[in-house]
């Protein structure tokens, strides 16, 4: 049980680390806030997209009784973000505050955190059979975020929809998905220079959260209220994976998929909820702060969540 919450700890510290250099940076007046939209512009056009046609593009083509449990996987990622919307405005939040709570309630670091652990908890082989909840994570549950954010910044809900698919990060995971399924490689220069721009894009992209936290007081607008920050992480890391186990327990998916799921499932808020809030203008520094937290949480509940399903599953 040490070694395995050990483990985690060692995983997640990189990205405190990186989060700590972009404070650091704003801090001492080496970044400031015209640098630090920079690296989040970047990150959003380039870094994250070339990471997801990257690692999509190698899942390969799911096994057919795992389809039933993909569709579970997003259909509750779908559901926890729309519970997020209805509390939201049942609790009085602003439009940017229900959207931006509810994206960051169904994303999370899969392919960065959550598969590597997989990996190392549950085996090599239900890691390969999870990676396909990377697709959900940055097709569906991407998409329909997106939608929310751009529903918040003005536009119709069906306007607002049918754009996100033009999202680059949306649209790159729709790539990397359909070469996956064609089972087609890139050329090599071509796959060698997308994998050269995936392998700064999640590093850049912390860097970009920290600056982003470490501007907060130089900042006009007034610091985001609590409640949706701790409501979005707790349906983040607790009613998520929960209602994941529950929800693929019900389709014939493998018990082993079943497991990896819900440990993907578990993973904090993606830094990529952050890049894309904040080139939508839309809460920023609200899904900054729940990056951070769920990020930091996870040492615990992530470690909390793979002793549990060791068990389960042994």
């Amino acid at each position: 049980m040490t070694a395995l919450v050990l483990d985690v700890t060692a995983r997640v510290w990189p990205f405190f680390l990186l989060v700590a250099a972009g404070v650091v940076l704003t801090r001492s007046r080496l970044l400031d806030a015209r640098m630090a939209q920079g690296l989040s512009t970047y990150v959003y056009w380039i870094g994250f997209p070339a990471l997801l046609v990257h690692s999509l593009a190698r899942l390969g083509r799911p096994e057919p009784e795992l389809w039933a449990g993909l569709a579970a996987y997003a259909g509750v990622g779908l559901m926890v973000m729309g519970v997020l919307m209805a509390c939201g405005r049942l609790l009085g939040w602003s439009r940017e505050e229900r959207a931006g709570a509810a994206m960051a309630s169904g994303i999370g670091n899969s392919a960065f955190l959550a598969l590597p652990v997989t990996a190392a908890v549950l085996g090599a082989e239900t890691a390969r059979l999870v990676a396909g909840a990377v697709a959900a994570d940055f097709v569906v549950l991407a998409a329909a975020g997106v939608a929310l954010l751009g529903w918040a910044s003005g536009r119709s809900i069906w306007r607002a929809t049918a754009q996100a698919f033009w999202n680059p990060v949306v649209a790159a995971a729709l790539l990397g998905l359909f070469l996956a399924l064609l089972d087609f490689a890139l050329p090599e220069p071509l796959d060698r220079a997308v994998g050269m721009a995936a392998a700064s894009g999640s590093p850049v992209g912390l860097v970009a959260l920290g600056a982003a936290l470490g501007l907060r007081q130089a900042e006009d607008t007034p610091a985001p209220t609590r409640t949706p920050i701790l409501v979005a992480a707790l349906a983040k890391l607790a009613a998520f994976p929960l209602l994941v186990w529950l929800a693929i327990g019900l389709t014939p998916a493998p018990v082993a998929f079943r497991a990896g799921a819900t440990l993907v499932a578990a993973a904090p808020t993606a830094v990529n909820v952050f890049i894309q809030t904040r080139a939508y203008g839309v809460w920023p520094r609200g899904a900054a702060r729940i990056v951070a937290l769920t990020t930091a949480v996870s040492i615990v509940s992530l470690s909390l969540v793979a002793i549990l399903l060791t068990a389960r599953v042994s």
